[in-house]
């Protein structure tokens, strides 16, 4: 391989970055497009399941079974909301919504994408709201919610406990974080100039698109 070529891919090897990305589409029209701003729950749950290995036995219905691998990632519960909020920056310490539209979304859906040049990997999670389900009202901002740490976690050497949580009882699992709950994981808002606030009139679908993207950079 010529050399100067070799160095460069190696280069590239060594500068990755994780980007959240959105998509917002009022029915077929795409509204906005722009990066998330995270949580510090999302942080630190990223960096516990990627130390925490666990492979135990499941309980089903009081029987033991050695058949199953006992792992649920941090999207074995996730959802969305809206929210009305246009003047309040996003914080890592922020755990919900300033404003939040408590309606969920009618659908949601998972997928994972990579480049065919192997330089980047996705994850896409899309959120539909129907015509009709929020009702007309200004929406300035979203959140996505995954099943994250409260971040009040101690490193492995120290707790021999960590990442034993059991999860889902009675067919019990489990999970690579501790203190694992529903939490906001991601905000995307006007009053950080993601979007503009959105004059809905609920004729239309409501969608979000959010995306985690694993990218090399040269």
């Amino acid at each position: 391989m010529n050399p100067k070529i070799d160095e460069r891919i190696k280069e590239e090897m060594n500068n990755i970055k994780m980007i959240g990305k959105f998509k917002i589409y009022l029915g077929d029209e795409l509204y906005a497009k722009g990066k998330n701003k995270w949580t510090r729950y999302f942080a630190s749950s990223i960096v516990e399941a990627l130390i925490t290995v666990s492979k135990v036995v499941c309980h089903i219905s009081g029987f033991e079974s050695n058949m199953h691998l006992c792992a649920r990632g941090l999207s074995a519960s996730y959802t969305a909301r809206a929210g009305n909020d246009t003047s309040t920056p996003t914080s890592p310490n922020m755990t919900d919504l300033v404003s939040k539209i408590d309606i969920a979304p009618d659908t949601k859906s998972v997928a994972l994408f990579k480049s065919s040049g192997y330089f980047e990997f996705e994850s896409r999670h899309k959120f539909v709201w129907n015509a009709g389900t929020i009702p007309a009202q200004t929406i300035g901002e979203f959140g996505v919610y995954l099943l994250l740490t409260d971040d009040s976690w101690s490193s492995p050497a120290e707790n021999p406990n960590f990442g034993t949580q059991w999860y889902s009882y009675p067919k019990r699992q489990i999970i690579p974080i501790d203190n694992a709950s529903l939490r906001l994981g991601a905000r995307i808002s006007s009053a950080d100039d993601d979007f503009y606030p959105i004059d809905y009139t609920s004729e239309e679908a409501l969608i979000l698109e959010w995306y985690v993207t694993i990218r090399f950079y040269g």
